[in-house]
This record gives structure tokens, sequence and C-alpha cells, in this order.
């Protein structure tokens, strides 16, 4: 059994392929090659001399058996086993608290990711103003991003149940894309009196994408002239979410949007 498993981990090893569907596969490959275990248990106790071997395979058999059960309802259902002991283990082992915070990490954004190295004082946020045709190219941008891997709407391949744990923690939807992802590439361009934010996956790829309006309390205009401003980060958010209910997390969709962060310096110093 063990054999078999660790020749599917090798193979999955060439693939991107997230822990839940992982599990899956493995749940069900230990299943069927447990009861091997039951064979050689059925055959030793067959035979005076080798019970107490068999009596032990068959232990094995049903004690593994119970894990694979776990694992199923974990993996398969977003039920809760009767009588599971995992919790017992987990914070025995200490894993439990781990993967809480390994959890909100991938869901909880503290820092702003940005385009180069800034301090969080010399962010400013701004106020976007977003047309429907800036809309349907963010739209289309976020759809791309997926495609070529550069953000996954998967949660992540964490659990239900850790997903509740989360969105209580935060109380926010969680997102599939798990934190808001920074854009391949951006630019801040002016035109005319309008300043412009454009962003793709790459400058070839670029298409407009909102209208600056304010950075910080002022009028942008008012900014540019007063200080040095660079565009430090776009983040895309929105997409599918799950949302706490009374019964649980319920699915959700938000539409794709963005959020811009400006770095200065202040001319005058």
């Amino acid at each position: 059994m063990l054999t078999a498993l660790d020749i599917v981990n090798r193979i999955f090893g060439y693939f991107n392929i997230q822990d839940k569907p992982k599990g899956r596969v493995f749940t069900i490959i230990a299943f069927f090659a447990n009861f091997y275990l039951l064979y050689v248990a059925v055959a030793n106790l067959r035979y005076a001399g080798y019970r107490i071997r068999g009596a032990l395979f068959l232990t094995l058999f049903l004690v593994l058996l119970y894990f694979i059960y776990l694992n199923f309802m974990y993996y398969f259902t977003n039920k809760k086993a009767p009588a599971d002991i995992s919790p017992v283990i987990e914070r025995a082992l200490g894993g439990n608290a781990k993967a809480r915070k390994a959890a909100a990490q991938a869901f909880v954004q503290k820092e702003t990711p940005t385009a180069g190295v800034f301090t969080e004082s010399q962010l400013l946020p701004t106020t976007l103003v977003i047309g429907s045709h800036q809309q349907r190219n963010i739209d289309r941008l976020a759809k791309r991003m997926e495609e070529t891997g550069v953000m996954t709407l998967d949660y992540q391949g964490v659990s239900d149940r850790v997903l509740n744990e989360v969105a209580q923690q935060t109380a926010q939807p969680v997102l599939a894309m798990g934190k808001p992802v920074l854009l391949p590439y951006f630019e801040l361009a002016q035109h005319g009196k309008r300043w412009i934010i454009r962003g793709g996956l790459n400058e070839l790829d670029a298409t407009e994408l909102a209208e600056v309006v304010t950075v910080g309390l002022s009028p942008i205009a008012e900014a540019q002239s007063q200080f040095n401003l660079a565009l430090a980060s776009v983040t895309l958010s929105g997409g599918p979410q799950k949302e706490p209910g009374r019964s649980g997390l319920r699915d959700a969709f938000a539409k794709f949007t963005i959020e811009a962060k400006v770095a200065y310096v202040n001319t005058n110093k």
C-alpha cells in the first residue's frame, strides 16, 4: 500500500495539483490497497502457528480502515465523522494551531504587495472610477490571469471547515483567490487631464483599467503638483468567494475589481 501511495505521490509531483484533490485520490487508493492487509491476515489466520501474526495484520487493517474513513469524510463531505480522534492527534502533535495559522495567512493580507520596495508610510490609498469598458477589461484580465496560472480560484485547496474558521476570525468573505493578487504589469499614465491606470499580463497586453480621482485626501492633479508620484501597487480582488451564513458557508460572487496605492516623495524637501 505504501509503495502504491509513493508512486502516485511521485507522479503528482510533476503536476500542480492542490492538496484536496490529491487527498481524495490518496484516500481511494488507500481504501483498495488496504484490503491486501486483510488478505494477508486471513491467510495467516488459517494456520495455527501464524494466527497471532494474522491477528496483528487484521488489527492493522481495521485501524487503517478507520483512518481511511476519516479521510473520506474530510475530503468528500462537509460532515464531521463520529468519534473523530484526529483533533486530539493534531493537538498532541501541535499541528492544529499551525494549520490554522497557515490558513489565515493564505487569506489575510497584512502588508500591501508592491512593485518595488516602499515603506508603508510612503504609500497612499487612491480613489478609482471604473467605467463599464474598464470593468470588461478587468474581467478579461482576471480570466487570463487564471488561465496562465498567475492566480488560482480554488481556495488554496483548503477545506470548507478551515475556511469557515477563517471567515469567523476575519468577519469577512473568503476569496477563492486567497489574498488580493498583484497585477503582473501596471502603470500610471496621464491622458490630458485624466490619470489612467493601465494593466495586464505584460506591457504589450496592458489595457485601461481605471481612472485615478484622488490620492490620499487630495485630487490627483493637486497631489501630482506637490509630490513625485509612482504607482506602487495594483491588486485584483473579488470573484468567487464564500460568506459565513447561519448553517455554514455559502457560495457568493462579487465582480472583480482593482485597488491601487501610490508611493510619493515630497518634492519640497
